[in-house]
Formats: structure tokens, sequence, C-alpha cells
């Protein structure tokens, strides 16, 4: 029961009820600060989960999917839908647009999909679940590009871009370049190529191979022989990079687009006589003995 209220009456002066403070209970706060923050943790913790859950349920299902026959009209379609996917690529528009020079080389070889052709890329690896690419090279510098889908066939680790498709991809944009501008030094004798692998690269999505013009080097004891330095790269874009004909460079929106770039040392020789080329062969094997 509340106390009565025992101050004197004045007259004239205005009645005001009184006012009690009533203290907090000891620890109510702290208690409060504990409860929030203890519920705001387990709200994150629920939500990532479910996340990770409905991330692992989305890619389980996607690989529990079997491929549709081979031939069938279904794979037919999927495929048309692919193609259709490159062809309208942001890429793919904008290299038609500043002119670039298109090779049919890979569109040409589109039905001997699934009838076991020689070529690796462009028959073997071609398909729904592989590869599907157009090249390109620029009209007045020598730069080669190619533009690939990258299928869920050509995977290493489950949603990663199996490194060893990636070299090939690679080793084939080198062989465009060498066909492109390079076939009048001769044909290709050996090859070095070392890749350094940046970021990982997922099926489902285009990506480019761009190789920019090689360093050509001749070894004066030796006319029919060029050496070939190049460093192609793999790079995920949707406009090609801006190129500055005087230093030969390329610049790309961001290095997080780059993700991977190889070091590529190619030996060209002329056609030379057999015996030319045993002694070809013969400053080959000592040049060997001598780096060592």
């Amino acid at each position: 029961m509340p106390a009565p209220d025992t101050t004197p009456y004045v007259h004239g002066q205005q009645f005001g009820a009184p006012v009690h403070t009533v203290p907090p209970a000891p620890g109510a706060g702290g208690r409060s600060l504990f409860v929030r923050f203890t519920r705001s943790v387990f709200w994150a913790i629920l939500f990532s989960s479910l996340g990770v859950v409905a991330g692992t349920a989305l890619i389980t299902w996607e690989y529990l999917q079997p491929p549709f026959e081979p031939g069938s009209e279904m794979e037919r379609d999927l495929l048309d839908e692919i193609m259709d996917a490159v062809e309208l690529h942001p890429l793919v528009d904008s290299l038609r647009q500043a002119n670039w020079i298109e090779d049919n080389y890979y569109a040409g070889h589109a039905d001997s999909i699934g009838t076991g052709g020689m070529h690796l890329v462009a028959e073997k690896l071609q398909g729904t679940q592989g590869i599907t690419m157009r090249t390109f090279k620029h009209p007045t510098q020598e730069f080669t590009m190619m533009v690939a889908f990258l299928g869920f066939g050509v995977e290493g680790w489950p949603d990663v871009i199996h490194g060893g498709i990636i070299t090939t991809l690679i080793q084939e944009g080198i062989d465009r370049q060498i066909h492109n501008f390079y076939e009048k030094y001769g044909n290709q004798h050996a090859q070095a190529i070392s890749v350094d692998f940046k970021r990982r690269m997922r099926p489902g999505e285009v990506y480019a191979v761009i190789v920019p013009p090689a360093q050509v080097e001749m070894n004066p004891p030796q006319p029919e022989v060029m050496h070939l330095q190049m460093m192609p790269m793999v790079v995920r874009i949707e406009a090609p990079p801006r190129i500055t004909p005087e230093a030969l460079t390329i610049e790309l929106p961001s290095m997080e687009e780059l993700h991977a770039v190889a070091n590529v040392q190619v030996r060209l020789v002329q056609d030379v006589t057999p015996e030319r080329m045993a002694e070809l062969e013969a400053g080959f094997a000592s040049q060997k003995i001598e780096d060592k």
C-alpha cells in the first residue's frame, strides 16, 4: 500500500502528484545485453547454416543429375542453348563490334560432336559436358583470343575446373597463335610450359584465353631455328581488354579477373634436309648439356 502524502497544503499552489523512481534490479541491464547478443548469434548461425545447407543441396542436386543421352533430342537442345549463350555473350559481341577476325575452326567441327573425332578440343571435348568455343585474332596486332564455355564434365573437384583442362586451353591458344602469326618461321619442334594457377575456375561459366604477341629470338649460328617466348593468360571478362600497341600491353579491369597465366617457350624449325636436321639436333643436345 503506498504511503500517504503528508505535504502541508498551501493555498494557491498547484497540486502535483509525487513521482517515485524505482531503481532497476541489480544485473538487469547486463542480462538484457547478454540475451540480445545471444539471440543475434543464434539467428546468425541459423541463417548461415541454412545457406550452407541450401548451397550444398543445390550442388549435390546438380551432380546427381545424369547427363543427357548422347545424340538425344534433349542433349541437342541443351547444346543449342549453350551455343546461343556463347554467341550472345557480351565479350563475343564486343569482339565482333571491334572488328576482331573470327576463325570458324571450332564451329566447323560442331557436327563431329559425339562421333569420336581425333581433335581433342574441337571434337573430343566439345559437347554439353565439355567445351564450346569461339576464337578470334586482332585485325592489326598479333593477339589471339579464345572464348570458351566450360561444362560440368571437365571438373577435377566438384565445382572446380580441372587444371589439365585449363592447361589444354592454354596450349590450344598457343597453337592458334602460332597458326595465325608465326607459321612462316617453321614447324613446332619443342616446347616448355609452366602454368601459374591464380584463382579457381567454375563450370557453367565463360572464360577467355588471351595470347599476346610472342617475343621472337633467332640464334645466328642456326638461322633455320626461331625461338618464341609467350605469356598467355586465362581471364573472365565481358569486354575486350584495352591493348596498347606501343607497349604491347593488356589492361584488365581487375586482377580478380585473372585466373591463370603461363610462361611458354617454343622452338620453331624450318624445313631442312635430314642431314641439316641431324646437325641441329646435335646442337640442341649440346646446348642442354651446357645449360645443366
